[in-house]
């Protein structure tokens, strides 16, 4: 029996001798160890990403006979068909991670924005525009005007500026205005040309399709644009009035003072003649008004105004006050009043010179101061420009008032001699201002 265990003691070890050497023959993983590389097989760099760590792969069972007898039979498999079984991935896409849960497409290191952690941006990107605000340009400057300059020399407070303009074309001046200097503007042109002015809202110009004349006055020192425009189909020939007048002149010069006045206007033909005269001498003057008049000619009115000159009550339709009754009287001054508006004065002048007390009391209680006249230049009567030229000179002293017509009928004599009188003025030393002053 001993024997016979020694030899069953011999065959158990050869078997597990076979088991052996039948396992290092094949292909088939020996037991992982995590930590020990095969010694056999050098480790060669890659390019490729890293693979996974492959699954340990179980050792073949040992405990019976049956599973080792038939493991043998792999080592009839080419030596390198299992290896090449355990990579199947191209080498081009990237190893998934060991844990089998999906990754969203988009997924990556970034971290996703929420309302207390904005997305990140890169230096290069505004935080406006990452943000979706769009980010604010910068104020386009206002460009400077640009045109012929109007210049007033000094002591100077009326120039007139001719031109041409062609069809279609729009001529510029620019005039750096002062602050609270009032500037009046009136163009003198046919029919398709016009002003075109740049007007603030501190400005106040004079309403009109196509208005031929502007005012302003600013609260500040600014640069401001006045053009002529011409839709005309032919070339035309045009001229600028432009005034000035100081909201404050201070001390008045020394020298003696006249005051020149026109009644019966504004007329459609005469008024404008008499408005060149003065406004070739640098003259102002006041022009009592007849309402009904204004309300056809409001243009006139209108450049009377913008020329530097004042307006006042001559009533409505040229009534007799000494024969109106009270009531009449009040209607026939307020109703001219009111078509001044704000240009009216604080000045009437009775027609005919025809005065009562009631009539001056009704005055009064209007607020009206009556001015009448210390000479005269009859123009009304049947006299040559010399003779009324001569009135003229002869009534220019110191305070005077003179008196004369730009309406009523033809004064074509008085604007002639008003031409004379102020050439022979020209040079005394005499200031022709308003008698009634806003």
């Amino acid at each position: 029996m001993k024997r016979g265990g020694g030899r069953a003691r011999r065959v158990a070890i050869g078997l597990a001798l076979a088991v052996l050497v039948a396992g290092c023959s094949t292909t088939a993983p020996p037991a992982a160890v995590p930590d020990s590389p095969a010694p056999s097989e050098p480790t060669v760099p890659s390019t490729r990403p890293a693979d996974p760590e492959p699954e340990p792969v179980p050792a073949p069972p040992t405990t019976t006979a049956t599973t080792a007898a038939t493991e043998p039979l792999k080592t009839e498999a080419p030596p390198t068909e299992p290896a090449e079984a355990e990579v199947v991935e191209p080498e081009t896409e990237p190893v998934a991670a060991a844990d089998p849960a999906p990754v969203e497409p988009d997924a990556g290191p970034e971290v996703e924005a929420t309302p207390e952690q904005p997305e990140p941006v890169t230096e290069d990107t505004p935080a406006t525009e990452a943000a979706g605000t769009p980010e604010p340009e910068d104020p386009v400057p206002v460009p400077v005007p640009t045109g012929e300059i109007i210049e007033f020399a000094p002591g100077e407070d009326l120039i007139t500026i001719p031109g041409t303009v062609a069809p279609g074309e729009r001529r510029a001046y620019v005039i750096e205005a002062v602050a609270d200097i009032r500037y009046t503007f009136t163009l003198g042109a046919p029919v398709g040309v016009w002003l075109d002015a740049g007007l603030g809202e501190d400005v106040t110009g004079l309403p009109g399709e196509r208005p031929r004349r502007a005012a302003l006055v600013l609260p500040a020192n600014a640069t401001w644009l006045l053009e002529v425009v011409s839709t005309a189909e032919e070339p035309a020939d045009y001229e600028i009035t432009a005034t000035v007048h100081s909201l404050d002149r201070g001390p008045a010069p020394p020298g003696p003072v006249v005051y020149l006045t026109f009644d019966d206007g504004p007329h459609p033909v005469h008024t404008s003649e008499v408005l060149d005269v003065l406004r070739r001498h640098g003259v102002r003057a006041t022009f009592f008004v007849v309402g009904a008049m204004v309300e056809r000619f409001p243009h006139l009115l209108n450049r009377v105004l913008l020329e530097g000159h004042t307006v006042a009550n001559h009533t409505w339709n040229h009534e007799n006050l000494a024969q109106l009754s009270g009531e009449a009287i009040d209607r026939t001054i307020e109703r001219t009043q009111e078509i001044l508006g704000a240009n009216a004065t604080a000045c009437m002048r009775p027609p005919y010179g025809a005065l009562d007390d009631l009539a001056r009391q009704r005055a009064e209680e209007h607020g009206l101061d009556v001015i009448m006249w210390s000479a005269s230049a009859h123009d009304w009567t049947d006299l040559t420009a010399e003779t009324i030229a001569k009135r003229i000179v002869a009534g220019a002293v110191d305070g005077g008032i003179i008196l004369m017509h730009d309406g009523g009928g033809n004064r074509t004599r008085t604007v002639e001699g008003l031409d004379m009188a102020l050439q022979q003025l020209s040079g005394q030393g005499i200031r022709f201002e308003p008698i009634c002053a806003l």
